[in-house]
């Protein structure tokens, strides 16, 4: 007797239909949930076959190690890996903070001097010149790194590529792995510009001359107090400041020249510069609430001078007609930022 097909009207098994899962509780899934199974474990050997041909094709083709280490962004964490590269080039015979490191040229006399002597990617190889600065920023990887150090108010770019670093490529990767943003470094090379302009110079040779310990705060994009602005930090770590913050510098300069102003212009007129006393037995000069200090071996208090008005009156009834004092006063009355 010759096989019957499947009755009319009905149509043949599928796959789904033919194969049985059983849930949680023993009984058959109905038809849409072994439609869902399917589907995700279908998807779930696609990506594994993905991950298992992504692995091979990365140990046939394996990506060279990064010489720059990523950031670590725990300041903490920052702080020791940086304290035991210190004691690991201790412990090599290197001098992490040398005692000397001649230099050439401050980096402001570098720039006047040769930014008119070279052009665009124009290398001086006649001339090997020594700068030292503090690093700012760093970038590249492999055999070109870009630092831009910082000295003096002025900015120069370090590019340090191995061909001309005189070492040899083991000494070469080793200072790149070793220094960081916010070290003091020691550069000789040549002088010369990139191809988009920059003055920089060429290394032969990259000092370590103090390794920063502490992680510095990050740039804020076009901020111009960059990434240190809460003013209190700023007073209290003036140091930091001054590190991050470039325009800062100007202040001090600035306030240099105008009290040299002052001086030069009472020094023509035959003033005389003098000194008065800092503590005194009674708070004269001008009313206002002093700061009372304790003297010792006097056995009794003193207060920090208000103002240096009687001192100088004595000065003139003893003769000197002309004198003048550039100096503190201290009033406590009062603070502001």
């Amino acid at each position: 007797m010759a096989d019957q097909g499947p009755p009319s009207g009905t149509e043949p098994p599928t796959k789904e239909m033919a194969e049985v899962r059983l849930d949680a509780d023993g009984k058959p899934l109905s038809k849409n949930a072994l439609k869902k199974l399917l589907k995700a474990e279908k998807a779930a050997a696609a990506k594994a076959e993905k991950a298992k041909k992504k692995a091979a094709e990365a140990a046939a083709n394996p990506k060279k190690k990064k010489v720059v280490e990523e950031e670590i962004l725990d300041p903490t964490a920052y702080k020791a890996n940086r304290e035991a590269t210190v004691v690991a080039l201790q412990k090599e015979g290197v001098n992490p903070y040398p005692h000397k490191f001649h230099v050439d040229y401050r980096l402001p006399d570098y720039n006047a001097e040769y930014d008119p002597k070279t052009t665009d990617g124009e290398t001086l190889d006649g001339e090997q010149v020594s700068v030292a600065g503090r690093i700012y920023s760093v970038r590249g990887q492999g055999k070109l790194f870009f630092y831009d150090i910082r000295g003096d108010g002025a900015k120069v770019q370090v590019m340090s590529d191995l061909k001309s670093y005189a070492a040899g490529e083991d000494a070469f990767y080793k200072i790149h792995r070793i220094i960081k943003s916010g070290d003091v470094i020691g550069v000789r090379g040549y002088p010369g510009k990139s191809r988009k302009g920059e003055l920089s110079i060429f290394p032969t040779e990259i000092t370590l001359l103090s390794p920063c310990l502490h992680m510095l705060p990050f740039a804020k994009g076009d901020s111009s107090l960059g990434g240190l602005a809460n003013m209190e930090t700023r007073y209290r770590q003036r140091y930091l400041d001054l590190i991050i913050n470039q325009d800062v510098r100007d202040v001090f300069s600035i306030r240099a020249k105008v009290i040299n102003g002052v001086r030069r212009y009472l020094d023509d007129r035959h003033f005389l510069e003098v000194e008065t006393p800092m503590m005194n037995m009674i708070p004269g000069g001008a009313v206002a609430k002093p700061f009372i200090t304790h003297h010792n071996d006097l056995h009794m208090d003193l207060y920090l001078r208000i103002a240096p008005e009687l001192y100088l009156k004595m000065l003139v009834v003893g003769g000197l007609d002309r004198v003048y004092e550039i100096g503190r006063q201290f009033r406590n009355e009062g603070i502001d930022l």
